[in-house]
């Protein structure tokens, strides 16, 4: 009897302890997302098209990854594994907050001339830096760009970064799809498996994103019949890309991060994430909203999420995304 009470006891104990941590883990997951006064509007005429006719536009550092991940230029600078002199001729282009000489497109022209002069990053290098950079995906992203493939909906990631970094970051998390593009500053190695040069030039920077268009050109031929886009990004600038693209419907997604003020997001986007955890699962719900799988298992992954909507000015969507 005794042992059946304490058995009994256990029970309890393990039961409670699993709902605290679920507690503090669903807490952990919410995601709070501002929406602009049309965003409903903008949705549902996003969500009258099909899947079918779908673009997706995306940045990378910062919003495939989290707000405070590394950014690909970043991992250059603080790997061990980089040439010493090159990490310390690159070490002043990594502190935006008092180095006021480079600022604008010359940042990366003089981050790119590094690289060639001191040959690095060398090709085979690339895997081990990325599996050892602080760069991970932002919650929900992986979901997302699984999802995407599943319906065989184009993807462009547009980034100032290196594509030979994000494709490496893709590829290591099984997220490098046929139907993934990335539009970003290539590295041009030689026989030697050096870089030799950066394309294209000039790069592609912070404030030239709206050029992706002519940079992406063959992309934006092949998928000319879909006429609906849905943008991701963290800078305000991340809205460009699309700037010269034909489209019908058009719904953007900005994830403010930890920025104090997010005025130029609402102003920018039509649905600010914050925080630097801020998930991408709604963005999924949207897709499976626009295509449902009404499978048993798809039921199971919404399980604890909650979407809730109040008028605060613009609108507040206050998100949990589901247990891992």
């Amino acid at each position: 009897m005794i042992y059946k009470e304490h058995l009994a006891l256990g029970a309890f104990a393990a039961a409670a302890y699993l709902v605290i941590e679920y507690t503090k883990r669903r807490e952990h997951r919410k995601t709070t997302w501002t929406a602009s006064n049309d965003w409903e509007v903008k949705r549902t005429k996003v969500l009258s098209a099909s899947a079918n006719d779908l673009i997706v536009i995306t940045d990378f550092d910062a919003t495939v990854t989290t707000g405070d991940s590394e950014q690909c230029h970043d991992v250059m600078g603080t790997s061990p594994h980089i040439d010493a002199g090159f990490r310390e001729e690159f070490a002043p282009l990594m502190d935006w907050t008092t180095n006021t000489s480079i600022d604008g497109v010359p940042w990366w022209d003089t981050a790119h001339e590094l690289m060639i002069k001191y040959g690095t990053p060398t090709r085979a290098i690339i895997p081990r830096l990325v599996r050892e950079a602080k760069m991970v995906p932002r919650p929900g992203a992986l979901e997302l760009l699984k999802r995407l493939e599943e319906l065989n909906v184009p993807v462009l990631i547009v980034s100032a970064g290196i594509s030979d970094v994000i494709e490496e970051f893709l590829r290591q998390h099984g997220a490098l799809s046929e139907n993934v593009t990335v539009c970003s500053n290539r590295l041009n190695y030689a026989g030697d498996s050096t870089p030799k040069s950066v394309s294209p030039s000039p790069p592609i920077t912070s404030f030239t994103k709206e050029y992706a268009y002519s940079s992406a050109s063959s992309f934006f031929s092949e998928h000319q019949n879909r006429r609906s886009i849905l943008q991701l990004g963290d800078s305000v600038t991340d809205v460009d890309p699309a700037r010269h693209v034909p489209y019908d419907r058009l719904l953007s997604v900005g994830f403010v991060n930890e920025r104090p003020d997010p005025t130029k997001h609402y102003e920018a986007f039509d649905a600010v994430v914050h925080g630097n955890n801020g998930s991408l699962l709604p963005v999924t719900d949207l897709l499976e909203e626009m295509a449902p799988t009404p499978t048993i298992i798809r039921a199971m992954s919404k399980m604890g999420r909650s979407v809730s909507y109040s008028l605060l000015g613009p609108k507040t969507l206050s998100y949990t995304a589901p247990a891992a």
